[in-house]
């Protein structure tokens, strides 16, 4: 039973949770004049059995519910958030790794590179790249499917086993070369790419592109023979780009339809195979024109010291 104590504006009814205080309290019939000595003998006999004078009301559990709860929410959101941006934060770093390693070996390769085998101003999806050495020449990068390739040593793209330059953690969103001719110097070869994290989640896709442009740092050399992907169909030089001189130390050998113009354009007669705007000179007088016979001799024209023309028969060329 609860106990009371007096005060001025009235009795107050002392809180007592535990069950144990009923027993504790003095036997005795109820009585609203108890002293206060009284009072605190049955408040020392009931902190001596384990009992409490204090505890929570409905009102305080509430509040303490309460903002528990706003706690929890809010700690939540916290968390959730972390976690999307480490999501995120993995996927962007996976992107520029693989990105920065794919444009790095690009560089790498024109800097090394004979000759870059790419059509003048045409974007390409492909890089043909010839190399000093024969065993990587011709090297391709290109992209298939989801990746980006690099394939050394073939002619043609699949002739030799190709190697990926991304993994499967990322696909490839654009890929695209173009070479720019620079007639004072080296070409320059032009390159953009973009990569894309492969994930279904919306929270953790991330794409990231790479722009840039590098130049051959030496001039070509070859350590093979420089042969065309087919057969009279290629030119050295152009009409309005020229080479400037050639140099060789064996022979050149012109195909049965081809012609020779010196100082000017091969005659437009097939069987014209030499024109020249200049004389033709020998520096030797053992030497001369070798001219045949209608009977297959071959007679050799040379001139003596009166300004004569003599002819010598001699072996046909």
């Amino acid at each position: 039973m609860p106990s009371y104590k007096h005060s001025k504006s009235g009795f107050t009814p002392l809180e007592i949770n535990h069950p144990k205080v009923d027993a504790a309290l003095p036997a005795g019939p109820e009585t609203l004049d108890e002293s206060p000595e009284d009072s605190n003998r049955s408040r020392q006999a009931c902190l001596r059995q384990g009992g409490s004078l204090t505890g929570f009301t409905l009102i305080e559990l509430l509040i303490y519910g309460a903002i528990f709860s706003v706690a929890a929410v809010f700690l939540i959101n916290i968390l959730t958030a972390v976690t999307q941006t480490q999501l995120r934060q993995t996927s962007v770093n996976e992107v520029n790794q693989q990105l920065t390693f794919v444009a790095g070996t690009i560089q790498r390769l024109v800097r090394e590179s004979a000759a870059v085998e790419n059509a003048a101003g045409v974007s390409s999806t492909t890089l043909v790249l010839r190399m000093p050495s024969s065993t990587l020449d011709r090297t391709f990068v290109y992209a298939s499917g989801t990746a980006v390739y690099l394939e050394q040593g073939s002619s043609t793209i699949g002739a030799a086993p190709a190697s990926p330059l991304t993994n499967d953690k990322v696909t490839v969103a654009g890929f695209s070369v173009k070479k720019f001719e620079n007639p004072t110097g080296l070409s320059v070869v032009q390159f953009d790419i973009a990569l894309s994290y492969n994930s279904s989640s919306t929270k953790s896709q991330a794409t990231r592109t790479w722009s840039g442009a590098v130049a051959r740092i030496s001039a070509a050399t070859f350590d093979s023979s420089i042969l065309p992907a087919t057969g009279g169909t290629l030119d050295v030089g152009g009409a309005s780009l020229n080479w400037a001189n050639a140099y060789l130390s064996g022979n050149l050998t012109i195909g049965t339809d081809g012609r020779v113009g010196v100082g000017t354009s091969p005659s437009a007669l097939s069987t014209t195979k030499i024109k020249s705007t200049g004389d033709v000179g020998f520096s030797t007088s053992t030497y001369g024109l070798i001219l045949m016979a209608p009977s297959s001799t071959c007679y050799r024209v040379t001139v003596n010291n009166a300004g004569t023309l003599v002819t010598a028969a001699t072996t046909c060329p």
